[in-house]
């Protein structure tokens, strides 16, 4: 007999067989005070660990001690699933000893508690030593294996070998629950590629199945309705692939599919592309057996045609073209065809119409009425076609293109009106990306706050501070974070306000005070980088000294309402305090390019020299436009200066402002800049910029795009930042479509779709430098700079807003630039990409040749960019 201090002692510092012999020989009451002690045996041991974790061999230890030792099968399986004691992998030994220190157990205890972990077994992976455990039980007690999708899915990832298989005890019930249980397809998505690289495997499991069926171990009948039941189900094509390979290996028979027709017929419609290209195959199989009757066959070919698949819709018409007359069924042919005039996809629609010419001739008069009054919707060229072999058609009323939706500003947030508030917002914003609305929202509330009660605003936001972010309030256990925390527009400033750094943060400030670009100054410091900086080391200064921040927005552009502006100066004035110079400078900058009469004439009265600078820059409405410019360069053409060695920019921009003020110097650009990538963290907050000077488009889209073709690889180029830009007010030109075209092509999705939103709002608000953009488009892509397929991407979903008019003239601007010469190969996406121009065309009605596409089109030829050419040149030129 053995006690629970040796089961303890062998569990700490024996071995597997040791803790097996000593739970082995516990009896009934020492085995009860044994399942007792074992959690709190199993906190103690993880509290004298180093990091809480336990090594795999301790862990089998603990779970061999509770599965010989713990009493019910729900409390053994809870023990066994425990997540602090998750194994991979249980090895061979470890199972032995589970065995023998269960075998005296009931086969009812035993089968309960592997139902018990198979019930709690997810669907992943990491399962396998769950699995492993639970097989082994229901198995040494000849007992049904479980049947949870997590159980089903362990054992498929098992080996399946076809043998292995034959004499698997749970075959026969795991079988059937192979086509019910979710995630059996994404387990077995790499079935094939499984075997390279698995030693343990020898064939893949599809084949070991069709090998059983074929042995007449199973029933061919049991997987061909469970793979198509299994579809029916639904899924994504992922999930569905391997059932779809199994299908297709089982190689059903000329009974076995007609047999099944009906359900192929009912997934054309939606089911994923693999598993609707089957079903399209066996219906045409059935075709051929003459088996598919006349209802059957008009469901499935107008599934078919309005999938958006073109390679299925190609099939369909083939098939559909080829048994028109051999199955003597033309009409329901040409009815069918008639699914694809209104397509947008211009190859289909027309391979389409060709294929009702073809059969006109043997049409009949209904048929051919129904023909002509689908055939309205068609453009000229089409549509002609199929009046010559139909009769007149008439065609349909133009259909009138609404254009993008009107432009609505954004709603700033409402003012956080209370210290609660303040440190609910702090606790957000500094575990969170820096978004500049946001963190000017908390800005303007923390210095309000400070300034009226220091104390109590000191105490809510330590509280918060001391829980999330102790590397503020313990600084000396968080050395390394200071300059993080000097980067942040959150923390910094509060950091000042909990320690009075206010010399800190001023020396700071003094050093990061804008200067006009001198010969030594280092071109790759961004001057609106570098006066964020200043700011937000004088914005920190500023916490407790002054009542309110000038600059905050009153839009979400970053504009300032000038009454409220006045009004803050006014505020200023009676409490004896100037604003800081950065403070004023970002103010002025944010009045908008139409100011009312009433703030102006208040401003007058004003008596400070930031009062007196305000008035003065209301009365002459703002700053003027300045001259910018902006050239896209080819970077092998060679550089000057000192840096031969080193290409420039892809794109140099340059902004004149003739004044010397602290707001005409954080517009001012040097043609210089960008020439080398600036470094990361001047370029982290590049999503702020537009909001500096939201009434002058033009000239933040300069010192946007200097940076874009020449970015650091781990930084993006936001699309907020172009979002902001179409956001903001003032001209367009072509730094900003430079930027544009930059990111219509960024690789991150968000930024894309940014980018689209800002191609709208641009058009929506009739400001979309739309040819200079198509020119940048071009002009990159000739370069290699851009990726034509995310282009195509954002360029339709800019169509499909409703910029049809603006993405129209952007790729008949383009295309010149992208077109390769004769011998020269097309960049990729470029035939999908006159494809969208075609469409474009055909919807605004555009016309008038394009030299570049007729040239392109009058090469001849089969490739689909002279084809699709020749379409666009058809359509813009007649």
């Amino acid at each position: 007999m053995s006690t629970w201090a040796e089961l303890r002692q062998a569990i700490q510092e024996g071995g597997l067989e040791a803790t097996a012999r000593a739970v082995t020989a516990l009896d009934d009451t020492e085995r009860r005070t044994a399942a007792a002690e074992l959690p709190r045996l199993l906190k103690e041991m993880r509290a004298a660990t180093e990091y809480g974790w336990f090594d795999d061999e301790v862990m089998r230890r603990l779970l061999i001690a509770g599965a010989g030792a713990i009493g019910g099968p729900a409390a053994a399986a809870s023990w066994l699933c425990r997540t602090d004691l998750r194994l991979w992998w249980w090895g061979d030994d470890a199972m032995r000893l589970l065995d023998e220190v269960t075998r005296a157990r009931p086969a009812e205890w035993r089968a309960e508690v592997a139902r018990r972990i198979g019930d709690r077994m997810r669907v992943f992976d990491g399962e396998r030593a769950r699995w492993e455990v639970a097989a082994a039980l229901a198995r040494s007690a000849g007992a049904p294996p479980p049947v949870s999708d997590g159980f089903v899915v362990g054992w498929v990832a098992g080996p399946g070998h076809a043998e292995d298989l034959a004499r698997d005890p749970f075959l026969d019930t795991l079988l059937p629950k192979l086509f019910e249980a979710e995630g059996v397809g994404a387990a077995l998505a790499d079935d094939a590629n499984r075997v390279q690289w698995d030693a343990s495997r020898e064939t893949t499991w599809a084949a070991a199945l069709v090998d059983l069926a074929r042995a007449g171990r199973i029933e061919r009948r049991l997987l061909l309705d469970g793979c198509v039941s299994r579809f029916l189900r639904g899924g994504t094509a992922h999930s569905l692939r391997w059932f779809a390979g199994l299908h297709d290996a089982l190689e059903p028979t000329d009974e076995e599919t007609v047999d099944r027709l009906r359900d192929y017929v009912r997934l054309l419609p939606t089911a994923p592309p693999v598993v609707a290209d089957l079903a399209l195959r066996q219906v045409r199989r059935a075709d051929d057996l003459g088996r598919l009757g006349a209802e059957p066959f008009t469901e499935a070919a107008d599934a078919v045609l309005f999938r958006p698949e073109r390679k299925l819709v190609r099939a369909c018409l083939t098939w559909l073209d080829r048994t028109a007359r051999r199955r003597g069924r033309v009409d329901a042919t040409l009815r069918a065809l008639t699914a694809l005039f209104p397509s947008e996809v211009i190859d289909l629609r027309e391979r389409a119409v060709k294929i009702a010419a073809k059969h006109a001739a043997r049409a009949g008069e209904a048929v051919r009425a129904e023909v002509r009054d689908a055939a309205g919707v068609l453009p000229a060229g089409p549509r002609a076609a199929i009046a010559d072999a139909f009769g007149e058609v008439e065609a349909l009323p133009e259909p009138v293109s609404p254009g993008p939706l009107p432009y609505v500003p954004r709603a700033m947030p409402a003012p956080i009106g209370s210290l609660a508030e303040l440190a609910d917002e702090f606790g957000t914003l500094v575990r969170a990306e820096e978004e500049w609305a946001a963190t000017e929202r908390f800005l303007a509330a923390l210095i309000d706050h400070a300034h009226r009660d220091p104390g109590g605003t000191r105490e809510a936001l330590w509280k918060v501070a001391d829980d999330i972010a102790p590397w503020i309030t313990r600084p000396d256990d968080y050395a390394y974070m200071r300059r993080t925390i000097e980067a942040s527009w959150v923390a910094f400033p509060v950091d000042t306000l909990l320690f009075g750094r206010r010399k800190r943060a001023a020396g700071l400030r003094a050093a990061l005070s804008l200067r006009r670009s001198r010969p030594g100054a280092a071109p790759s410091d961004p001057p609106l980088a570098r006066f964020l900086e200043w700011r937000l080391r004088e914005t920190a200064s500023s916490v407790g000294t002054r009542p309110l921040l000038l600059a905050t927005p009153t839009e979400a552009s970053g504009h300032i309402d000038p009454d409220v502006l006045v009004g803050r100066l006014e505020r200023l004035e009676e409490a004896g305090a100037e604003p800081g110079r950065a403070d004023l400078a970002q103010a002025m900058l944010r009045v908008p390019r139409e100011v009312g009469p009433a703030a102006p004439v208040r401003a007058k009265a004003l008596a400070s020299g930031a009062g007196r600078a305000v008035a003065s820059w209301l009365a002459a409405g703002g700053l003027p436009d300045p001259a910018v410019t902006c050239e896209i360069i080819d970077p092998r053409s060679g550089t000057g200066g000192d840096r031969a060695s080193r290409p420039p920019a892809l794109i140099r921009t340059s902004v004149d402002v003739p004044g010397d003020t602290d707001a005409d110097r954080v517009c001012a650009l040097s043609a210089r800049a960008g020439r080398d990538a600036a470094p990361w963290n001047l370029l982290e907050r590049i999503g702020h910029w537009p909001a500096i000077l939201p009434s002058h488009r033009e000239v933040a889209a300069a010192h946007l795009a200097v940076h874009a073709g020449n970015f650091p690889d781990d930084v993006r180029m936001p699309g907020a930042a172009m979002l902001g830009v179409a956001e903001a007010d003032g001209p367009a030109g072509p730094a900003t479509a430079a930027l544009l075209a930059f990111t219509l092509a960024a690789d991150d999705q968000r930024d894309r779709s940014n980018a689209v939103d800002a191609l709208v709002t641009l058009s929506a608000r009739d400001a979309l430098p739309a040819a200079e953009t198509g020119t940048a488009l071009g002009r990159l892509c000739a370069l290699g700079r851009i990726p034509l397929p995310r282009t195509l991407k954002a360029l339709t979903a800019a169509a499909d807003a409703g910029a049809h008019a603006d993405v129209w003239t952007v790729l008949a601007t383009a295309l010149p630039h992208m077109l390769p010469a004769p011998g020269e190969r097309a960049p990729a996406g470029l035939p999908s990409l006159v494809a969208l121009a075609t469409r474009m065309a055909e919807v605004t009605g555009a016309k008038g040749a394009v030299p570049a596409v007729a040239e392109v089109a009058a090469r001849g030829g089969s490739s689909r960019l002279v084809t699709e050419c020749a379409r666009l040149h058809r359509t813009i030129a007649t």
